[in-house]
């Protein structure tokens, strides 16, 4: 097995502090503190860290579409669909994380301009996918709602981010698996 590169360790380390603490709230210090290394070793791959931000916001999009991929090749029907993506945030919030893109959303104010069409294209890119598998859904009969696919897939992922702060802040993971049985369970 092949090691992983001192840049992805940065990341990793990154990631997981972003994902449960904020990005605002920690330093290149704190991930040399973690990984036992300089900071010197940190500024070497990312200058600064909105260099660091922009990376893991790219790195992180990229792997939730690979996710998505996966579950639309392996995953048979829309309500298993839209059950196995539920699965991804609630694997999140097992870790004591919650999705790196909603913490940055929470911070959009405070993010450089450069991140924010990465953001945005996030968002845009879940609820695609959602309203894609919503649709096929309601074509085959599996799902029943009022309204466009489009406007239920923005009600499903708001609810599934904001279910995901909620659960964290009340340290309640069964907070968050009602929820997402819930909102799987309305559109049968």
């Amino acid at each position: 097995m092949q090691s992983k590169s001192t840049r992805d360790l940065i990341l990793d380390c990154a990631q997981g502090l972003a994902q449960s603490l904020g990005f605002n709230a920690f330093s290149y210090a704190d991930i040399a503190t973690e990984l036992g290394i300089r900071k010197a070793s940190i500024h070497y791959y990312f200058a600064s860290k909105h260099d660091l931000e922009a990376e893991l916001l790219e790195r992180y999009r990229v792997g939730f579409i690979a996710e998505l991929n996966s579950i639309e090749a392996n995953v048979v029907g829309s309500s298993n669909r839209l059950k196995h993506y539920t699965q991804l945030y609630l694997n999140t919030l097992k870790n004591n994380r919650i999705c790196l893109c909603g913490m940055m959303a929470s911070d959009v104010g405070a993010l450089p301009e450069e991140l924010t069409p990465s953001l945005k294209s996030f968002f845009k890119e879940h609820v695609e996918w959602l309203e894609k598998i919503m649709n096929a859904g309601k074509v085959d009969g599996e799902l029943s709602f009022a309204g466009s696919a489009q406007s239920q897939a923005n009600v499903f992922l708001a609810a599934l981010q904001g279910g995901l702060l909620i659960a964290n802040a009340m340290g309640d993971e069964a907070v968050f698996s009602k929820l997402s049985q819930s909102i799987v369970a309305q559109l049968k």
